[in-house]
């Protein structure tokens, strides 16, 4: 196998070193990059186009182990790909094939991230106040249309260290007009009484239901839970990891130690560790916002079999 082009080895490296951090960002930058790979490849067959695609997904899929969304979009150009190999069409007509692969990708993310918005909006009343953490751009879509629609909301943000990913969201919320309320992670405790929706994201969604999110997405799920405060993930069903089906877990990422502290701060014998997600059970989720609607987290297979029986009726 030929190695990935230039193209791809700089977006490996920014998979890993979250200058692209988001899930769905990681994903759209994947389907984007073999989109070009395929049309810009000086390769002289189908057959070997296809060994391109095969490397280069291979390397963009180890840079983040935790994405389902990535994977999944993967997995869709690898087929495409393969398709083309196996029925021996030319080589221009196998780039179309990726080409447009790449682009049913990307659509079906933008069109589930505007349907979750509107599902999730319907489910936020005026009143409400929401604790959140992190920078998801579905729950961003949520709390846009909740704007829209003139429904008065409270938000709660933690600051989500140690990148800090709260701010960020934190001055996205207020730039709508919503009242915001920062403060640090282990704080989120204190203002519990005050609220009574956690609204997150996620990186996956395994089959019996459980998410991989944003690290303290799980303590604040599980503190939320026995307070009795509703606990609603927003996110795909693009985002089903369909390895676990099996049973196989899916990775939890960790980023640079640096991150968390500098090597002068510490004795050199304290270990330094930075787990940048964690895994939410479903008994302490209440329900996913998904594009087919409020599913509860033990329907999370039905995400599954829902897209599977989609593919195939695109297929015919």
């Amino acid at each position: 196998m030929k190695a990935p082009t230039v193209s791809i080895e700089k977006l490996i490296k920014k998979f890993k070193t979250y200058e692209i951090a988001s899930a769905d960002g990681t994903a759209i930058a994947a389907a984007n990059a073999l989109k070009a790979l395929a049309l810009q490849t000086k390769v002289k067959s189908t057959k070997a186009l296809l060994e391109q695609v095969k490397v280069a997904a291979h390397g963009l899929r180890e840079a983040r182990q935790s994405s389902a969304a990535l994977h999944n979009c993967l997995d869709h150009l690898e087929d495409a790909a393969q398709q083309a190999s196996d029925i021996k069409v030319p080589l221009d007509e196998a780039r179309t094939i990726i080409v447009k692969a790449s682009d049913e990708f990307i659509t079906r993310i933008d069109a589930a991230k505007k349907r979750i918005a509107e599902v999730g909006a319907k489910h936020i009343r005026s009143g409400d106040r929401i604790l959140t953490l992190c920078r998801s751009t579905t729950v961003l879509g949520i709390l846009k249309k909740v704007v829209e629609q003139g429904k008065e909301v409270q938000v709660f943000v933690a600051e989500s260290r140690p990148d800090f990913e709260g701010r960020l969201l934190a001055n996205e919320v207020a730039a709508l007009g919503i009242p915001v309320t920062f403060f640090t992670d282990f704080a989120a405790r204190v203002f519990l009484p005050d609220m009574n929706i956690l609204l997150a994201g996620g990186e996956a969604i395994a089959a019996s239901g459980a998410i991989v999110s944003k690290v303290g997405t799980a303590t604040l799920a599980e503190l939320c839970h026995d307070a009795r405060v509703r606990v609603l993930i927003a996110l795909g069903s693009y985002k089903f990891s369909h390895e676990t089906i099996l049973g196989r877990l899916i990775t939890i990422e960790e980023g640079d130690p640096m991150q968390v502290a500098a090597p002068d701060d510490l004795n050199p014998q304290v270990t330094v560790r930075n787990p940048l997600f964690d895994v939410t059970g479903p008994e302490h989720i209440d329900a996913f916002i998904t594009e087919h609607g409020i599913i509860p987290p033990q329907g999370a297979y039905l995400l599954f079999t829902t897209n599977r029986q989609k593919e195939r009726d695109e297929k015919g």
